[in-house]
This record gives structure tokens, C-alpha cells and sequence, in this order.
């Protein structure tokens, strides 16, 4: 079993050394598994695995949840939630710091995407902290952390991978991601502000904080430099609320849908897309084009990711039935070892593969051969689930 272990192994990590796609190389490390130790007659057997992850109820949430993404994200609702956390944060030392990580919480349980909460709010809020004199790499710092908040908190599209590649309940892994990810939000804000304290350069030298709080520093700077730290928030309270009340009652609503068990994910899906669309409506926002881009991103990223899934599915089935996994969860289950040392090590391992990859791909890579072994040591697929998201 070793063997066959370090050959999967060594096909699966050339493939994605030379540069494959993740799904073309696990499915290469499928196929290839099955010629050499299940015989051709088993590629059937792939087709039919295939299929079967395609069609998966679980998959319709990959689609709805990346439109939803899209219409929020073309439809200006990013820019109306970064506009109101700054105006209350404007007058709080590395509040529009804060502001930036607040508002990627808030894109993250929206929209369910890493890569989509840090461009989006990235590309606001860097212009606005750099104009306010924050430093550059600290206001490309800020949204590069935060949006790593969009695989945690609800609606997390790489925990519905997760649950569709291990058959674990995708609810109860979204309804466990929430308060760890408010908690990782409230830690990037805690850092914010103890990094602006001990160095007060980051975020403009302590003239700007001093002015924010009401000391007249006017006459001491420059025209060019008063006008970098006036603040123009010239909204009342009330359209603040109109501004990002839709979005705060959106996500609400999605929280005690799934909370509460009145609707499936799958619903709480298709509530959401409802919803961001009539909002991009409301906005004035809807456009042929809006909907033409909105569209072809869904069908793309939702493409490679059922694809991925797909690819998984099938080095999963070999893995089992070559009887790699659970070789594997026997022979660690005989080692005279702490089993959270071996939680260590696969940690250790998710933190260096997380260097080099996406989130999606080292899970998608990982989880087949460790999901097995790790769940027979005693660890819940629930608790393994976040803890690999972390």
C-alpha cells in the first residue's frame, strides 16, 4: 500500500509540477490509478462517478451562490457598505483599516468568495486609505487579509466543496464557519489598531488622527495635504440605512434560513439571487451588459469548480477502492502517537501547500487521501472542515 501510496502520489504532484489544471491532474491521477492496478474495465466505473458529482444537488449551490457574487459585486452594493463603515470608523485611529476588514466580512458573507471579497473591496478601498495617507502596502494588507474571510463565513463556496467532496452536511459546516470568522474579523481589527499605535506611520503620522478627533491641525498642514485627510461622508443617517440596510438584511435573512431550518442551502441560494437582483434593480444598476458579464463569470468559475469536484470524486472512488484510505487510517491508527500530533503535521502541511495554491485546489488535492484517517483517529468532519479552512 505504501507504494501504491507514494505513486499517486508522485503522479498527482508532476502532474501540477508541469503546470496542469487541478482537475485535468487529479482526473490524469485517476485514470492512471485505474490502468494500473483496477484494469480498463474500471473506467466505466469513472464515467459513472463522473455523472453522478455532476449532477449532485449539492452543485446547484456553486452556481447560485457565484451569481449572487456577481450581481452584488457589478451592482455597487461593495461600494455602498465600504462608504458607511468608513463615515462611522472615520474618527477611530486605522479606522478605515478596520472599515476595509468590517466591509470584507460583510462582501464575504454576501458573495462566499476569497478571491472576489479582496478584489472587490481591494479596488475601493485602497484608493480611498492611500488618499487619506495610509501606507501602500499596508492598504493592500488590509482587503489581502480580509478577503480571506470568504472561505469561512457563510455562504463559503470552498465549504460547500468541502461537504460535497465528503459528504458531510454542507448546512452545519456553513452554520459552523460563522463565529470563527467573525472572530478571525475581530482579530484583523484588533491588529489594525495595535499596529497603528506602535506605528502611527501607517496609517498617515498622528496629525491625521488628532485632526479626525477635532484638533485644529489645519493651519499646520499644507493645502494639498488638508484636502488628502478631509473627510467627504455628506449623508444623513437615514440614507446611510437606505445605503447598506438592503445588503445587512439580505445576509439576515440567509442566517435565519439556514439557522432556523426553514429552507434548504439550496433554497437559501436561490432566496439570495432573488434578492441581489432585485437590489441591482432598486440601484438603477441592471443593465444588458451587467447581466452578460454576470452570467459568463457564473458559467465559468462554476464550470472549473464542478469540474474540480468531479476530478476529486473520481480519485476519491480509486483511492477507496484500491484500498489506499483506509490502509492509511489503519496503519495510523496502530502508531503509539498523539493523534494531535498528527493533527499538527497535517496542519504544517495545509499552511505550506496554502503558499503555493488556492484555498479550492489544496483541499481538492488533500482531503481524498486524509479525510479517511484523520475521521478514524476520532476528529468530527465538521470541526476537520473549518480547521482546514482556517
Amino acid at each position: 500500500m505504501v507504494i501504491k501510496l507514494l505513486i499517486l502520489l508522485a503522479i498527482l504532484l508532476i502532474s501540477v509540477a508541469i503546470g496542469g489544471p487541478i482537475a485535468t491532474c487529479m482526473g490524469f491521477t485517476a485514470v492512471s490509478a485505474t490502468l494500473l492496478w483496477l484494469g480498463p474495465k474500471y473506467l466505466l466505473t469513472l464515467g459513472t462517478v463522473v455523472y453522478k458529482s455532476a449532477i449532485s444537488t449539492d452543485n446547484m449551490l456553486i452556481p447560485m451562490f457565484v451569481l449572487m457574487a456577481e450581481l452584488i459585486t457589478r451592482g455597487g452594493i461593495a461600494e455602498d457598505i465600504y462608504y458607511v463603515l468608513a463615515k462611522l470608523l472615520r474618527k477611530v485611529r486605522a479606522g478605515l483599516a478596520m472599515a476595509t476588514i468590517l466591509a470584507c466580512t460583510v462582501f464575504a458573507a454576501l458573495c462566499g468568495s476569497s478571491p472576489a471579497t479582496a478584489a472587490t473591496i481591494g479596488v475601493i478601498s485602497y484608493k480611498e486609505m492611500v488618499k487619506r495617507g495610509y501606507r501602500p502596502d499596508f492598504a493592500i494588507g488590509c482587503p489581502a487579509g480580509g478577503g480571506t474571510l470568504g472561505v469561512m463565513i457563510p455562504p463559503s463556496i470552498t465549504l460547500i466543496m468541502y461537504g460535497s467532496l465528503t459528504g458531510t452536511s454542507i448546512v452545519k459546516l456553513l452554520m459552523a464557519g460563522l463565529l470563527p470568522g467573525l472572530m478571525l474579523a475581530a482579530l484583523m481589527c484588533v491588529m489594525c489598531v495595535v499596529r497603528a499605535s506602535i506605528n502611527p506611520t501607517l496609517v498617515g503620522a498622528p496629525a491625521r488622527h488628532k485632526r479626525l478627533v477635532g484638533s485644529n491641525l489645519s493651519s499646520e498642514l499644507s493645502a494639498p495635504e488638508a484636502d488628502c485627510y478631509e473627510e467627504e461622508f455628506n449623508t444623513t443617517f437615514w440614507q446611510d440605512i437606505v445605503k447598506a440596510g438592503p445588503a445587512i438584511l439580505l445576509i439576515a435573512i440567509l442566517l435565519v434560513c439556514m439557522y432556523t431550518g426553514v429552507a434548504t442551502a439550496q433554497e437559501c441560494a436561490g432566496i439570495g439571487v432573488v434578492v441581489s437582483f432585485i437590489l441591482v434593480v432598486l440601484k438603477g444598476k441592471l443593465t444588458r451588459e451587467l447581466i452578460e458579464n454576470a452570467a459568463v463569470r457564473t458559467i465559468r468559475v462554476s464550470s472549473a469548480m464542478i469540474l474540480i469536484l468531479a476530478a476529486s470524486a473520481c480519485l476519491t472512488n480509486v483511492i477507496s477502492r484500491i484500498g489506499v484510505a483506509s490502509a492509511m487510517a489503519e496503519v495510523i491508527g496502530t502508531w503509539e502517537v498523539n493523534r494531535w500530533i498528527i493533527m499538527g503535521a497535517m496542519i504544517v502541511l495545509w499552511f505550506f501547500l496554502g503558499c503555493i495554491m488556492n484555498v479550492t485546489a489544496m483541499i481538492s488535492l488533500t482531503i481524498p487521501f486524509v479525510f479517511a484517517p484523520l475521521t478514524a483517529l476520532g476528529f468530527d468532519p465538521i470541526w476537520l472542515g473549518i480547521l482546514s479552512k482556517i
